[in-house]
């Protein structure tokens, strides 16, 4: 399809923050070999670890629209925040909290039952959220994925779980919330102590581990 990927690289000095004059650099660049459509922001970062701040989101949603970039949001690891001061911030709200001109703009955010704390590897379910695409280009879209197979009934059940949870007062809520804070906790010791690790070797250093799950 005549496409090519555009690599930009984040700022450890900042945590792995999205640094704008980066991704002034890597458009400019680009654009003598290609035309830029789109922008991949993967948040929490995978594996990196890092947990995009508001204002980062901000200031990439303002880089999108001043390159007329669709944005492809990657949020498998939103529950998977562990680093004190940390907060996921989902694009789409973002968009939307920032108004005019940008709460208009096309997107897509992603979230699967194969990651997360839930880490269902095997089952494959998982969705895609796109708000204000073009309606043609929607159809075409739609044309497309019922062209495909679609995930397993169990990972359709698993994917429906994900985003329903137990309440509180059901039956299952109580053990629900015990094995999720348990799963989170246990994957928030493990990312400390390989950061506190690394940071004991001579030579080395580690970011604080902020979210996500291959860090």
């Amino acid at each position: 399809y005549n496409m090519e990927q555009v690599g930009y690289y984040l700022d450890e000095a900042k945590n792995w923050a999205l640094d704008p004059l980066e991704l002034e650099r890597a458009i400019k660049e680009s654009k003598n070999r290609c035309s830029p459509r789109a922008i991949v922001v993967i948040n929490p970062g995978n594996p990196t670890g890092q947990v995009l701040s508001k204002q980062n989101i901000e200031t990439i949603i303002r880089f999108a629209h001043k390159e007329n970039l669709y944005i492809l949001a990657d949020e498998v690891y939103q529950h998977n925040v562990y680093a004190e001061g940390s907060e996921f911030h989902s694009f789409k709200k973002v968009l939307s909290e920032m108004g005019e001109p940008y709460s208009t703009m096309e997107m897509s955010s992603f979230m699967s039952c194969s990651k997360g704390y839930m880490g269902e590897c095997g089952i494959r379910g998982g969705y895609a959220e796109t708000i204000n695409m073009d309606p043609n280009v929607m159809a075409m879209l739609q044309k497309s994925i019922s062209a495909k197979l679609c995930p397993t009934i169990l990972g359709q059940a698993c994917m429906d779980l994900v985003v329903n949870p137990p309440c509180p007062g059901e039956s299952s809520y109580e053990s629900w919330l015990e094995q999720k804070n348990g799963t989170l906790n246990s994957l928030a010791r493990r990312a400390k102590l390989v950061a506190d690790t690394l940071n004991s070797i001579e030579g080395f250093t580690c970011n604080i581990v902020q979210g996500a799950m291959y860090a």
